[in-house]
């Protein structure tokens, strides 16, 4: 019943760069489409709920520091939530294309992303601060400054180059060969017995030398001819 569903949200789910998305953003931009191609569209829960059940998503649940859902909004948080939903700051679970990998390269670049979206947002606030209120122009400042900082270091940690750098060491890692595999013990009673050959060719070639000296320096004795 809700194939194209599922499928609409996996073509979008393909095509945004952040790879983990917010379940709501997602379900959201399905409802839009649903809205014009004239399909069917579930409410959040039953969405989050299909995309859970199917095994084309990796379904990212949120919980807070007690590892809880933290899922639930108080009535008078919802105008701030709607505002930074406008900034593009969704709540509640996540949700991947399980088919996507997560390599450092990708996460490096959703991190670095996330940050730059965080200081436009800040941006944002400033240009729309409220005059002659210092105290909140200093703690704008405040925060800009520490998120600047914070931007300059995750994109000299998370850069392109670093993030290929690793996903080659990975890779060179994982096509390194096995180590090899211990010698098996002898089984109890199963030593073999030297042979008389083996013995006669472990000889040093000390002893043998003097051997053939002592039988070289021995008299021939002499035989009595036959009468």
């Amino acid at each position: 019943m809700y194939e194209r569903c599922l499928n609409e949200a996996e073509r979008i789910l393909a095509s945004d760069k952040d790879v983990i998305v917010p379940i709501k953003k997602i379900w959201a931009a399905v409802e839009r489409q649903g809205k014009k191609q004239g399909f069917e569209i579930p409410a959040l829960p039953d969405f989050t709920a299909l995309l859970e059940g199917d095994p084309r998503f990796e379904f990212m649940p949120t919980v807070d520091e007690h590892g809880e859902s933290s899922d639930e909004t108080l009535p008078e948080e919802s105008e701030q939530k709607e505002e930074l939903e406008t900034l593009g700051f969704y709540s509640g679970d996540r949700v991947k294309l399980r088919s996507v990998e997560l390599t450092p390269e990708v996460l490096g670049d959703l991190i670095r992303r996330k940050v730059d979206m965080t200081m436009d947002a800040l941006t944002k606030a400033w240009a729309r601060r409220p005059e002659g209120d210092q105290e909140t122009e200093d703690q704008l400042l405040e925060i800009l400054a520490r998120t600047q900082k914070l931007q300059r270091e995750v994109k000299s940690t998370f850069s392109p180059e670093k993030m290929k750098e690793l996903e080659v060491a990975l890779t060179e890692t994982e096509k390194e060969p096995a180590a090899q595999a211990p010698r098996k013990a002898r089984k109890p009673g199963s030593t073999k017995k030297r042979s008389s050959k083996s013995v006669v060719a472990k000889k040093s070639p000390a002893k043998s030398g003097k051997a053939a000296l002592k039988k070289a320096a021995r008299p021939k004795s002499k035989r009595s001819p036959r009468s």
